[in-house]
């Protein structure tokens, strides 16, 4: 198994991209991730299928596909080697009964049916372009027809780093919102939230921001005298 992905070249996401190559060397996992150069976020995403398949094509061996701002806390070939599935992914569900696949954390077996799940979910993606990635996984999912073998994830592999779980002791795969240092900081610059803080008012995106970079820290604090 091969841990994949890709990542933009700014700033925010090259710095991600890094710590998580960090802790991928720490635990031992092969990986391969892709550079791309920034643009706009949903082209960005929708870039998951095809380079899910070019990697199982490439490599010939089941994949990991991995968010380019995660942290893997442990070497996870023996689990996926263990679950005998054609697809792992974490499923939650929502407030309206239905399910959605998170989209953050994948695995893939190799097969010829596996590809062929894959080729659909990137043809979806070209016919919906209204909707997000993981949203047209989920109608891949519904429509093919060959009897795909989905286990189901816990949430220790897609572990929001400052989200409260009742049935996760840790992470194992831990997504550190990198999107944050885009959004939070934009909002921050409005005139209502630099007028709140200007009078002394907690600014709710400021607080988002600083709970993700003392989580880096704490993370990065992990390589100190280890490299």
């Amino acid at each position: 198994m091969i841990v994949i992905g890709f990542y933009t070249t700014d700033p925010v996401y090259s710095s991600a991209y890094e710590l998580l190559a960090r802790s991928l060397r720490r635990v031992g996992h092969q990986y391969d991730f892709r550079s791309f150069p920034p643009n706009e976020w949903k082209m960005m995403t929708d870039l998951k299928a095809r380079i899910v398949l070019e990697s199982l094509e490439k490599y010939k061996e089941p994949v990991l596909y991995i968010d380019a701002d995660a942290f893997v806390h442990e070497n996870m070939e023996e689990y996926f080697n263990d679950i005998k599935c054609d697809m792992a992914v974490n499923v939650i569900n929502k407030k309206d009964g239905s399910e959605e696949l998170l989209s953050g954390t994948i695995y893939f077996d190799y097969s010829s049916k596996v590809i062929e799940f894959v080729k659909l979910w990137m043809r979806l993606i070209e016919e919906n372009p209204s909707l997000i990635d993981q949203q047209n996984l989920q109608k891949a999912v519904e429509e093919y027809d060959h009897g795909l073998k989905i286990h189901r994830l816990s949430a220790a592999y897609t572990y929001i780093f400052d989200r409260q779980y009742v049935d996760v002791d840790k992470p194992i795969i831990e997504h550190l919102q990198a999107s944050r240092e885009i959004y939070c900081r934009k909002e921050m610059q409005s005139f209502k939230n630099r007028l709140k803080k200007l009078v002394g008012l907690k600014v709710s995106k400021e607080e988002l921001l600083n709970r993700r970079h003392k989580r880096l820290a704490e993370l990065n604090d992990m390589f100190e005298g280890h490299e």
